[in-house]
């Protein structure tokens, strides 16, 4: 059985003056809950680090990290990671993927990895795109899940709708005396014109909580990701793209996805050389959600190789 440890942040006093970098950037430290194998010493292999999507957080990948920590050969420390602005990791007013690249440096800083294994999900995939752009010393291999660094398709259709998201999320007042379920209802009620895929407003819907002392909150920092959305969360650095990441990497689609497109590997090849893109049948953008076993085998079968 694995083992879970869970690590909460704090904020990082120092500010990384990257040798990449035109500026410095204060990193945050991440909150992640570690997964280890049933014998930890076994745990030869370099770190993997998961990073979910926008509005996901390290919750969505216990499952598939559990699993993971039974079948990696050789066995590997799993950290499934909260991004900024989500989760239980620091609340910030940037949220580039510069921002995130640095993050997720100061932890493997923090671990004492020499190396690691990436693997990330929409926005945590081009978080991870990007860290091994900017970092590729530090990555050993990388896993991209349903993302592509030319994808302009979002949750609700455009930029501009995932604005509206944001801020009907924030405009809406819940009463504090009604029960969570009750809230959920509410706020369904009032995103489903804008988002109109009822598995996707679930998914949002799993951030609201009920405290006990301010009534019902966001795990998300709603004012931080409406900050960046347009100007940075939708858009992949092109800069970037001029590097080279020339490391094993897999992108895994879902086949009913349109985050991804198979005439996009040409190009994602031109910055990944060794990018292989395979795609799961009867799958949408949350494909480890919907195919967990299918999913599973593809990033088994490329991790073990």
């Amino acid at each position: 059985m694995a083992r879970l440890m869970r690590f909460l942040p704090g904020f990082s006093n120092s500010v990384v003056n990257s040798r990449h970098l035109s500026h410095n950037i204060q990193p945050v430290k991440l909150s992640y809950d570690e997964y280890l194998p049933k014998d930890p010493q076994s745990a030869s292999g370099a770190p993997l680090l998961i990073m979910h999507g926008l509005f996901g957080s390290r919750q969505n990948w216990r499952g598939i990290s559990k699993r993971l920590t039974q079948v990696l050969n050789p066995s590997r420390r799993i950290l499934s990671i909260d991004g900024r602005n989500h989760g239980l990791s620091p609340h910030a007013s940037e949220h580039t993927y510069q921002h995130m690249a640095e993050d997720v440096k100061e932890l493997i800083r923090d671990i004492g990895a020499e190396k690691v294994v990436v693997l990330g999900h929409s926005m945590g995939g081009r978080c991870m795109m990007y860290f091994a752009l900017e970092y590729p010393e530090l990555v050993e291999s990388a896993v991209i899940v349903d993302i592509s660094p030319f994808s302009n398709i979002h949750f609700a259709g455009s930029t501009e709708a995932m604005s509206d998201l944001l801020r009907t999320l924030q405009g809406i007042t819940i009463d504090p005396s009604l029960s969570p379920s009750a809230a959920r209802k509410l706020v369904d009620e009032e995103i489903s014109s804008i988002m109109t895929d009822k598995a996707t407003r679930d998914f949002i819907l799993l951030n609201l909580y009920k405290d006990e002392n301010s009534g019902f909150r966001w795990r998300f920092n709603v004012q931080g990701l409406l900050d960046n959305v347009e100007t940075s969360i939708a858009k992949f650095p092109a800069e970037i793209l001029e590097r080279k990441y020339s490391k094993p990497i897999l992108f895994i689609g879902g086949a009913d996805s349109q985050y991804i497109n198979p005439k996009d590997l040409p190009r994602i090849q031109e910055s990944f050389p060794q990018a292989r893109l395979e795609f799961v049948a009867n799958a949408g953008h949350l494909v480890h959600v919907q195919k967990p076993m299918e999913f599973l085998d593809l990033v088994v079968n490329f991790l073990n190789r």
